[in-house]
């Protein structure tokens, strides 16, 4: 078989290129086995638009963020299935200080459009610890990530394009112009092995800091929330009085099971949150693939130029994929520059 591109993996990023790639009439074959425990199958999925604790826009918001929301808008009518929920974060603020610096920030050029500083300190009294002030941030949701990448995988296999297989780095020939997997040929063939690429010889020069995450369910049916909560770690609604609950992060114990240690660690910190009984329900790890300067891999490689990649999306994943998916195709297809800050 003779195909314009093979994508290896099939996660947010190989998912989000397919939809690019087919959008311009290419061919592809995609090959993933169907890991449950990917990152990209484990995430919350969030879009929050102000990041860490200098309160500042995330990189590039202002162009990601709609970009995000309609091709999650797009996906859900080609899938007839709900996908991306627009639902607002509130920041739990302890003391004065934070207060402050978070109005200050809101003051900045551009920033009232993401912050809302007034009229939430009372909300959700009845289910929380007291907290000196709660923000609003506007402009985020969350996307159900393992729900889209079921979505595009059953949509790919009825199609034909899909091998539900672990790719075989010793079956990969590349030769001048071309690429050959077994029995297939393509023209190029792009990487989104997530964290696995690090053990890929083709990408052991890119800086990848992988980082294992762990995530709860739990169920509250006194807990009825209509944001998104946001402290030392996150609550997320999910209807049904269920919530998800996260996350760890951890560099040296790089595997994807469990711990203990991690549900002690987000069970300590929903504690200071919560005033309501919960049970959890469920425990899940994955790596996700991040990168030293928190910005994303793409393009060619310098000495097998048949060969890409596109990774590194870290904890924004779902807000970053739709962009730079498109961004990459443009480039492959179209031979438009990529932005320096992305160029491997």
């Amino acid at each position: 078989m003779k195909y314009d591109f093979i994508i290896v993996g099939q996660g947010i990023a190989g998912s989000m290129l397919s939809w690019f790639l087919a959008k311009e009439g290419k061919s592809f074959l995609i090959i993933d086995n169907h890991n449950p425990s990917s990152s990209s199958n484990v995430a919350a999925g969030i879009i929050h638009a102000v990041t860490g604790r200098r309160i500042v826009k995330s990189w590039m918001a202002d162009a990601l963020i709609p970009f995000a929301k309609n091709t999650y808008s797009e996906l859900e009518i080609f899938f007839g299935e709900k996908f991306f929920h627009d639902i607002h974060v509130l920041e739990l603020l302890s003391t004065a200080k934070e207060f402050n610096d978070w109005q200050m920030r809101s003051e900045a050029d551009g920033m009232n459009e993401y912050i809302h500083t007034a009229g939430r300190k009372d909300l959700y009294n009845d289910s929380l610890k007291p907290f000196f002030a709660k923000i609003e941030i506007k402009q985020s949701g969350w996307v159900d990530m393992s729900k889209l990448i079921k979505a595009f995988r059953n949509h790919w296999l009825d199609k034909k394009v899909l091998l539900n297989e672990a790719f075989d780095k010793d079956e990969l020939i590349l030769k001048e112009g071309k690429v050959i997997y077994k029995e297939c040929e393509a023209d190029k063939i792009i990487f989104c092995e997530g964290y696995l690429a690090q053990q890929n010889p083709l990408w052991k020069a890119l800086p990848f800091i992988p980082t294992k995450g762990e995530i709860l369910t739990i169920e509250s049916s006194e807990l009825n929330l209509e944001h998104i909560l946001v402290k030392s770690i996150f609550i997320l609604p999910l209807g049904n009085n269920l919530f998800k609950v996260g996350s760890t992060y951890e560099w040296t114990d790089l595997n994807e099971n469990p711990t203990q240690a991690a549900k002690d660690k987000i069970l300590k910190q929903l504690d200071e949150i919560l005033n309501v009984p919960y049970k959890v329900i469920d425990h899940k790890a994955g790596i996700r693939p991040s990168v030293k300067d928190r910005r994303p891999f793409l393009g060619l490689h310098k000495d097998f130029p048949q060969a890409g990649i596109f990774n590194g999306l870290g904890t924004k994943g779902v807000l970053l994929a739709p962009f730079f998916a498109n961004h990459f195709v443009n480039h492959l297809c179209h031979g438009k520059e990529l932005l320096k800050e992305v160029n491997i």
